[in-house]
């Protein structure tokens, strides 16, 4: 019983790691006021963009944050790195896609020193598989 409970939980831990194809970084762009979003997308990998519709089928790319006391968000989420129009074949449609590198801005004005909590929420796919969406937290301190 152990040994299965082991296989197990490193077939999971391996599962759930081999998933995330994209490396995200977070910073805050002063001179935009801007939260900064980047993740490099691996080889072979694409995520999907805002810019699809709802009942495409992928799920697009989301920037979350928390409301907290000193910021304040002032705008939508904007894609700054441009994405590619593919007929994607794993849902059969033209979608809007990113391969290479996936680049967002959230306008957000900060009144004093404070920490940005909130989460990226995608999904990546190759020609011939798709991952259930992934969730990644994140948290940033800002010093104003």
């Amino acid at each position: 019983m152990r040994l299965f409970i082991t296989t197990f939980f490193f077939f999971f831990l391996s599962h759930y790691f081999c998933q995330n194809h994209i490396k995200w970084t977070f910073e805050y762009d002063e001179k935009n006021e801007a939260l900064v979003v980047s993740g490099n997308i691996d080889s072979s990998w694409h995520t999907y963009s805002i810019q699809n519709k709802n009942n495409s089928g992928p799920v697009p790319t989301t920037i979350t944050l928390e409301k907290k006391k000193g910021y304040k968000i002032i705008g939508k989420v904007k894609e700054i790195s441009f994405p590619k129009k593919v007929l994607d074949l794993n849902f059969d449609s033209e979608l809007f896609i990113f391969d290479d590198i996936y680049t967002a801005q959230v306008p957000i004005k900060f009144k004093k020193e404070a920490i940005v909590v909130g989460k990226v929420t995608y999904m990546v796919c190759d020609d011939s598989k798709c991952f259930p969406p992934i969730d990644v937290p994140f948290t940033l301190k800002v010093k104003k």
